[in-house]
């Protein structure tokens, strides 16, 4: 009878390992869920003759590491986790769609990452530990859903909602990036404006204006002041403003600076609604996914505290870990953060006591999914009318100073006929 070797969260979520035997791996899964456990990996011991080092060390497992991790965009992230999905729907096994995936264009991306995945999968490692020695683009959590599906035997399903997952992650941040090029350019478009009038425009009518009676205007003169100012010590101008950026950089990348830069953050009003909206839809996502997959709650909460990188909130969510552990329920831990709103918090409580926790998650994730793309909207029809208000309140009053030194300088003229 086959030997095999878990890792499994029992009822408290704890991580336990060890082997058991059984006849083949249902029966080895059906035994570990009997006792109150949780795999996240299986593997049958003695299935395949042991390995010598000399022998780990073959061709494959050196094709797999001879170039290094490789580096995955999003998008082919994306297309990758889709493809081996469906073949994986599709009734085939894992080794046999990673062979048809290399074998369409072994030169290309997907077929290089097929091949590194397929040779270290026959060498006999997990598929979650294949994608860890494979690309660092596969996260933490991707191994996670991975791992789950593959000690459940639903591979294709977790797959299919990783797919899904990265798909919702980048149309977000696509949305973000094409809501800031628009107010991005009016600012840029604003300081070049300033720009041209203080060190181009004006002083070429400085001459004018130094030549009529009564001399220059207190407002003008400051104007010609900062533009000589700029033209002779643009450089001191440009290090003082680097040497700030600096010294900010390091501050907010401090153990002290960062928790407030990032808890003040999400305080700016329009824009840190937008990044909390953002948050609340990636981390409900992903807590359906996991939890989905087969992963405890417990679990599935520490992997998906790793999804933000702002510090506060990852610190907020380590109370709710501790909240859960000791016995909590969800809402009632992330209600004590003050992170999550009302409305989120009573569908979590109705999930719970429904037992469909998974699904009430994915439905909220989608609420705040739309709630995301109204702040987005909001953040658009705000950013929009205040830029182009600050733009015209500069052109006008170079403007005005403009046709001020023209109108004193024609006056002046006619005066002295």
């Amino acid at each position: 009878m086959p030997t095999f070797s878990y890792h499994a969260s029992d009822a408290a979520g704890r991580d336990v390992s060890g082997s058991l035997e059984a006849q083949d791996r249902g029966a080895a899964l059906r035994a570990l869920m009997g006792r109150g456990l949780q795999p996240f990996e299986l593997r049958e011991q003695g299935g395949k003759p042991v390995l010598s080092a000399q022998q780990k060390r073959s061709a494959a497992d050196q094709a797999a590491q001879a170039d290094g991790p490789m580096k995955v965009g999003g998008r082919q992230l994306q297309i990758f986790t889709e493809e081996l999905a469906e073949l994986l729907d599709a009734g085939m096994r894992l080794e046999q769609a990673l062979k048809l995936m290399e074998g369409k264009d072994s030169r290309s991306v997907h077929g290089r990452l097929a091949a590194r995945l397929g040779a270290l999968i026959r060498e006999g490692h997990p598929f979650s530990n294949a994608l860890r020695q494979t690309s660092p683009s596969f996260n933490e959590l991707y191994c996670a859903v991975a791992a789950a599906g593959e000690a459940g035997g639903s591979l294709a399903s977790s797959m299919k909602r990783q797919g899904a997952y990265l798909a919702k992650v980048r149309e977000l941040k696509s949305q973000v990036a094409v809501a800031m090029i628009y107010p991005g350019f009016l600012g840029l478009s604003a300081v070049g404006v300033t720009l041209l009038f203080t060190t181009f425009l004006i002083p070429r009518l400085s001459g004018m204006m130094m030549r009529k009676q009564g001399g220059v205007p207190p407002g003008v003169q400051l104007i010609l002041d900062f533009s000589a100012f700029m033209r002779s010590y643009w450089w001191l101008l440009l290090a003082m403003l680097a040497l700030a950026g600096l010294a900010f950089w390091v501050w907010s990348g401090s153990k002290k600076g960062r928790p407030r830069w990032d808890e003040f953050k999400l305080r700016i009003p329009f824009f840190g609604s937008v990044l909390m909206a953002n948050f609340h839809t990636q981390f409900l996502e992903t807590l359906a996914s996991l939890t989905g997959g087969g992963l405890p709650l417990l679990k599935g909460l520490e992997l998906t505290s790793r999804i933000s990188a702002n510090v506060f909130i990852q610190r907020q969510l380590l109370y709710v870990i501790e909240g859960v552990r000791d016995g909590s329920p969800l809402s009632r831990a992330l209600e004590k953060t003050a992170l999550f709103p009302v409305n989120l918090l009573e569908m979590v409580r109705i999930g719970e006591h429904t037992g469909d926790l998974g699904a009430t998650l994915r439905r909220a994730a989608d609420r705040c999914g739309r709630e995301l793309e109204k702040s987005l909207e909001k953040l658009m029809a705000m950013l929009q009318p205040v830029i182009i208000l600050i733009m015209a309140a500069l052109v006008g009053v170079m403007a005005y100073m403009m046709i001020t030194i023209i109108y004193d300088t024609v006056n002046s003229i006619n005066s002295r006929r």
